[in-house]
């Protein structure tokens, strides 16, 4: 134990000194009205794996611009991931830098995965709490939020849904862009990119820093990161490219204790066309996560090493027929500071036909097998149909499928908090939607989407003396919408997400909304409010009483290469609890100043 509290986190150095160096990121150019027209015509490739046209997806899923999100400072993944129904993205633990949660559809954290850049990080091993608690969007380019259980296209863990996210990839003339902000609660980031594409080559290189004291007291935050894209065109079929990200924080945990993250992905991948008919993508990687946690109860560490390889195939048998399939190898090498030490091997093999027999109905089938070292093989399915209807812009989408989570490894093997359980099941999950998708020019596009979970064998990681299985059904259900257009000759652009939720998991909010309100005045200001409610809930601990949370946001163009930008956060400095677990409340932050400038040449 003592010789891992010794151990430097691998490469915290250097990240450290290569991010501070570069400074980095500028917010996009892009203006925060960007027509809703273009959001809806990207292509989705969560939802299959493959690139798709978004009114082919049989699934819900929402996609965030992460230039968009910017715009209008939402610079947090947290914060950016509410702006889609049916997600609730917060921390219950702290403010800036505290483990994150994501609840999707009533569940919670660990009922949803993460892919980066292709690659699967969270699953039995690794939550996603450590991550969501420092990611932020300016080195994305692209955010996708796939709902449902969605187990036939990604196995394990995929429950609530599937947090989709890719590494900005570079575009244009060479250009470099800088990014600072400075603000309330002693808060600085500052940040760099470089971008750029020329004969068949792109590249895109950024580093961050950023530090904050956080409004509660003993909740010093800081931060450093840096990402890499680099794509080369092999021919007119062809394409290989690299990615790297990586991380490191520390993160005083209200004086309790002394957190420290450090978190590298590498992937390295090709894709293309065997022939006409016949595209496929080949992807390796390799995840390396090390967390550490002193206090004075003494110290708690865990060491994560995955490497991940995958073979995704899209074969046209005609203009309305695909097979799509696929095989993977994932292994892993998890240690905590307690004693556990466990690889672990998992492997599998999906396959999937999507057909439109009519024009303009789109149906979708897929199967996967999936073998877990630690708790044998598990299979999955769905299938789901898209339809627009006839000369309109209504589409209608419905689907079916299961999905399952496998005990984590501190379900399994405890942690310093408690003991484990080995004889644990996997919980399984049956899910269905159905909704309606409507576009009406620019002035409105509306999506309503009925959902229901149904879980067996839920584990209850807190019961005592050691987590079980509990008996029966334990269900999710509710209603999620999104709205969003522009009015008065487009000057005003308005987007809405809200979520009921009769049934969830650990008494989340019945009700969850997310609203803004941009004003172009002009040709250089645009001007934003926004806000952000919540109803009565619990996290599973103590009562909370729900809250609204109000922002103002703006950002004005000095010139072709300078741009000025402000926000105002909880408006209003509401008082309002993160959570409260055994009589130890948490506080959010409240009323803060923030601005800055970012320069592009």
């Amino acid at each position: 134990m003592n010789e891992k509290k010794a151990r430097p986190r691998a490469g915290q150095r250097w990240r450290a000194v290569v991010a501070r160096g570069l400074l980095a990121f500028c917010i996009p150019t892009n203006p925060a009205t960007a027509e809703v027209e273009s959001e809806l015509e990207k292509l989705v490739v969560s939802a299959l794996r493959v690139p798709r046209d978004a009114a082919d997806i049989t699934s819900a899923v929402t996609m965030l611009d992460p230039a968009e999100l910017q715009s209008r400072g939402l610079r947090q993944l947290r914060e950016a991931l509410n702006e889609s129904p049916g997600v609730i993205a917060t921390s219950t633990g702290g403010e800036t830098g505290a483990l994150g949660s994501l609840f999707i559809r009533g569940t919670t954290t660990n009922y949803s995965q993460m892919v980066v850049d292709g690659m699967r990080l969270s699953d039995s091993t690794t939550p996603l709490g450590n991550i969501l608690g420092a990611s932020r969007v300016f080195d994305l380019g692209r955010i996708e939020i796939l709902r449902g259980a969605q187990g036939a296209a990604y196995g394990g863990e995929s429950v609530g849904g599937v947090l989709w996210m890719e590494t900005a990839r570079g575009q244009g003339d060479p250009h470099v862009g800088v990014f600072a902000e400075a603000g309330s609660f002693g808060s600085y980031s500052t940040a760099l990119k470089y971008q750029g594409e020329t004969k068949g080559l792109s590249y895109f290189v950024s580093g961050a820093y950023e530090e904050t004291e956080n409004d509660a007291p003993s909740q010093d935050f800081n931060q450093s990161s840096t990402a890499l894209r680099v794509e080369q065109a092999t021919g007119r079929d062809w394409l290989v490219g690299l990615t790297f990200r990586g991380l490191t924080s520390d993160y005083n945990n209200r004086g309790l204790s002394q957190d420290g993250y450090d978190a590298t992905l590498t992937t390295v991948y090709a894709k293309g066309r065997i022939n006409k008919d016949w595209r496929t993508q080949f992807l390796a990687g390799f995840q390396q996560e090390f967390y550490d946690s002193d206090s004075s109860f003494g110290h708690y560490g865990t060491d994560l090493r995955a490497i991940s390889l995958s073979n995704d195939h899209d074969i046209a048998f005609s203009d309305t027929l695909h097979f799509l399939c696929g095989v993977f190898a994932h292994r892993s090498d998890f240690s905590n500071s307690i004693g556990t030490a466990a690889d672990r091997d998992r492997y599998g093999a999906h396959a999937a036909l999507e057909w439109e027999p009519l024009p303009d109905w789109q149906t979708y089938a897929a199967l996967r097998f999936e073998h877990y070292d630690a708790y044998g093989d598990e299979t999955t399915w769905r299938v789901g149909s898209s339809y627009q209807l006839k000369n309109s812009a209504t589409i209608v989408r419905a689907g079916i499928g299961s999905s399952f989570r496998a005990p984590s490894y501190l379900d399994l093997y405890g942690s310093s908090f408690g003991a484990g359980n080995p004889d644990l099941s996997a919980e399984s999950a049956l899910g269905w939607d159905i909704g309606i998708e409507q576009k009406i020019g620019s002035a409105l596009w509306f999506q309503a989407t009925l959902f229901r979970n149904e879980i067996r064998d839920n584990i209850d990681s807190f019961a005592q003396p050691m987590p079980v299985n509990r008996e029966g059904i334990t269900a999710t259900q509710g209603l999620e919408t999104a709205v969003k257009g522009r009015l008065f000759r487009d000057d005003l652009t308005y987007r809405l997400a809200w979520t009921y939720l009769p049934e969830s998991l650990s008494e989340q909010p019945k009700s969850h909304l997310q609203a803004s309100l941009d004003w172009q005045a002009g040709e250089k200001l645009m001007i934003g409010i926004g806000l952000r409610s919540l109803t009565d809930h619990s996290w599973g601990g103590d009562d909370l009483e729900g809250y609204t949370l109000w922002r103002v946001y703006s950002q004005y163009r000095v010139s072709e290469h300078l741009q000025l930008h402000a926000r105002l956060e909880n408006l209003t400095n509401e008082n309002y609890l993160l959570s409260d677990f055994y009589g130890d409340p948490i506080a959010g932050a409240g009323f803060g100043v923030f601005g800055g400038l970012s320069i592009e040449w």
